[in-house]
């Protein structure tokens, strides 16, 4: 069986979706082929036939498929300056909101890979809360999803080797991790406020009313169709007054664009306005 680069990568997105319900339409072809050359490669597949075979008869390989086109490139404080604005214009302000009343406060890393966007978020609250000093702290809640389950087990897990945190600074890691083995297990400070679930961005959000959304260098992997369902996905689990935060190279497009003021264009610091989108 002879088949065109096309109809080759057709045929895979075709068993993704009938076998996971993954819509990877939205996708370009050249980073869908990049991934899946990666899996023929490592899979030690002779031709694209020989791949097809091997994913349509293997679960093991499905799963392994769909975590390589995840997109897993993450660390901790990923451009620090980007999660030091965040803490000051975002984190800073909604906890000096809830000061006095407390209530709870609710964080979504959108894409989170491996959970340190998920874990660096919870940080960043923690260090604000001791500045801050609420009278009646609120609760906070971090919610880490990712398209890729084998990512989400290692999220979960919180157990990241040294070179994996080296973003960290000296006195966080101190303060937030533990030594395990050859490297680092997240602390109960910070895991106790995360918790990691498998969600896909094309799919309407299972969770709103987040007060902050943290989607960095996620959208650029979409499509122009599928960037506008994916920020319409986030506009929607927003509330009013949310912040959303994007990758630096990242712009809003689509319906929501009109619907939400920059607070800080340089790291991509968004509040979606009391308007609700036309």
């Amino acid at each position: 069986m002879n088949l065109t680069e096309d109809e080759f990568v057709t045929q895979v997105m075709r068993h993704l979706f009938k076998s996971r319900g993954i819509d990877l339409s939205g996708y370009s072809a050249s980073f869908l082929m990049r991934s899946i050359r990666k899996r023929i490669g490592r899979t030690g597949s002779a031709d694209y036939p020989d791949y097809l075979r091997k994913l349509l008869y293997s679960d093991e390989e499905t799963s392994e498929l769909l975590g390589a086109l995840s997109i897993n490139v993450t660390e901790f404080f990923r451009d620090k300056g980007a999660f030091d604005a965040f803490a000051s214009q975002v984190v800073r302000p909604l906890l000096t909101s809830r000061a006095d009343t407390g209530g709870l406060v609710r964080f979504w890393s959108a894409g989170c890979a491996t959970g340190q966007e998920a874990y660096t978020i919870a940080m960043c609250v923690l260090e604000e809360l001791r500045k801050v000093q609420p009278t009646k702290a609120p609760l906070i809640s971090v919610l880490g999803t990712d398209l890729s389950q084998p990512a989400l087990t290692k999220a979960r897990a919180g157990i990241y080797a040294k070179e994996e945190v080296r973003g960290v600074p000296e006195k966080l890691l101190n303060q937030y991790f533990v030594s395990k083995g050859d490297g680092f297990e997240m602390g109960p400070e910070a895991s106790r406020l995360t918790r990691f679930h498998r969600e896909n961005l094309l799919d309407p959000p299972t969770s709103k009313y987040f007060d902050a959304i943290v989607c960095r260098n996620v959208l650029i992997y979409f499509s122009r169709a599928m960037h506008d369902v994916v920020t319409m996905n986030l506009f929607h689990a927003l509330r009013q007054g949310g912040y959303l935060t994007l990758g630096k190279t990242e712009t809003l497009m689509g319906a929501p664009r009109g619907s939400f003021d920059v607070i800080d264009l340089e790291n991509r610091i968004l509040r979606k306005r009391d308007v609700p989108v036309r």
